[in-house]
């Protein structure tokens, strides 16, 4: 009992001063010198002592990329800051689970406590990660299906007389978001001078999809040699549409592996809750002695290695 509330202490600490750092650095305005007025701007960066450490490595790039495909209008140096405090707290709540486990001594006990510490650390360092990237995917995916609605309106307006830039703009008005933020992004960087190659290269560059990259390639490349532009247009969305039915077309053969995938994942859980329930004496065998602690664990590894070869058996992108 001691020990467990001596390692509260100490966790409550340091998390108390951690918040107490974390609340100075982002009150501390920042100088930026601007030829002839330096001005403040304290939520310029709110933790510049992340952008320092993340500056320069690789994880930054990813991470901003995400965030701007998921359209989340956050840093990556605050989203990282939600991922430590997220850590910090999955830690603890793992480390006072390990404190109140019902084990004997010994080094069993000891590596039970060790791997639920360990399982919860992990899952507070990447479900931050993991729920970004899921909100990157469907935003890209939305994006990627409205393309073919978007190119076919600048077609039309291309065959009207209107230029390129006027039938992006009109595309924009008519079609729901987020591809109309997407445009309207675009149109304002046009309109601000920068070149409608750039302007549309960046925008592939925030979405990050392949079909985005093949149009904003191809339209750059025409606007640069001319050429009949709607007929281009129409072409690409005629592919991009065939791969979106293939897509679906794929999604529903599989329907059939991935329910069953689905099935043989939550059976053998929901079977083990509802004989806790049932018949707690029984299930007392596996949860309260060694050698049913074995075969738990050689069960769980036996799920984890099933749902990776489901999940390869039904990945056709890679």
């Amino acid at each position: 009992m001691d020990l467990t509330l001596a390692m509260y202490g100490v966790g409550a600490l340091v998390f108390f001063q951690f918040v107490a750092v974390i609340a100075m650095r982002a009150r501390k305005p920042v100088a930026v010198n601007n030829g002839e007025l330096t001005t403040t701007v304290g939520q310029a960066e709110r933790f510049a002592f992340l952008s320092r450490f993340l500056k320069g490595r690789r994880g930054q790039s990813k991470i901003e990329r995400d965030l701007i495909t998921a359209g989340l209008l956050i840093k990556p140096t605050e989203f990282l800051m939600v991922n430590l405090v997220v850590f910090i707290v999955f830690l603890l709540l793992g480390a006072w689970y390990a404190m109140h486990m019902a084990l004997p001594e010994g080094f069993g006990p000891v590596l039970k406590r060790f791997t639920a510490i360990i399982f919860s650390a992990f899952l507070g360092f990447r479900g931050p990660r993991m729920v970004l990237n899921y909100m990157a995917a469907k935003r890209r995916t939305k994006l990627e299906y409205q393309l073919v609605d978007a190119l076919a309106i600048i077609a039309s307006g291309l065959k009207g007389g209107y230029s390129f830039a006027q039938g992006l703009d009109m595309a924009g008005t008519q079609m729901d978001a987020p591809i109309k933020d997407e445009f309207a992004r675009v149109m304002r960087l046009i309109q601000l001078g920068l070149p409608t190659d750039r302007a549309l290269t960046q925008m592939a560059e925030r979405i990050n999809s392949y079909d985005y990259d093949m149009t904003v390639g191809a339209t750059n490349i025409q606007l640069a040699v001319g050429g009949n532009l709607s007929q281009l247009l129409e072409g690409i969305a005629a592919t991009i549409r065939d791969r979106i039915r293939l897509r679906r077309d794929i999604a529903a053969l599989t329907a059939q592996g991935r329910i069953s995938g689905a099935i043989l994942i939550a059976l053998p859980i929901g079977i083990a809750l509802m004989l806790r329930v049932v018949n707690p004496e029984y299930m007392a065998y596996l949860t309260d002695y060694d050698l049913g602690n074995k075969f738990l664990y050689g069960a769980l590894a036996q799920q984890i290695i099933g749902i990776y070869w489901i999940k390869k058996l039904l990945d056709f992108d890679s």
